[in-house]
């Protein structure tokens, strides 16, 4: 089964992670951003790294899913 951001990549952000981003710039839930080769690694460098979201890092699941999109080429 493919991957693909609507369907596997946009559920691993809350909706609290995706406003808290927003004010600086950073579209978590924009597809078009997102897909934007630096937005993804900087993304991804937060997530892999447990910075993001503060509150509950990301699985080693989830990480692995995110660079698996990339690594796709960011399919929709």
């Amino acid at each position: 089964m493919a991957i693909s951001f609507a369907k596997d990549i946009r559920p691993l952000f809350r909706d609290g992670d995706i406003e808290c981003m927003k004010p600086d710039g950073i579209a978590l839930d924009d597809f078009a951003w997102m897909r934007v080769p630096a937005n993804a690694s900087l993304v991804y460098g937060t997530v892999s790294n447990g910075s993001m979201p503060p509150d509950e890092p990301w699985s080693a699941e989830s990480v692995s899913l995110f660079k698996e999109w990339m690594d796709a080429g960011y399919p929709a």
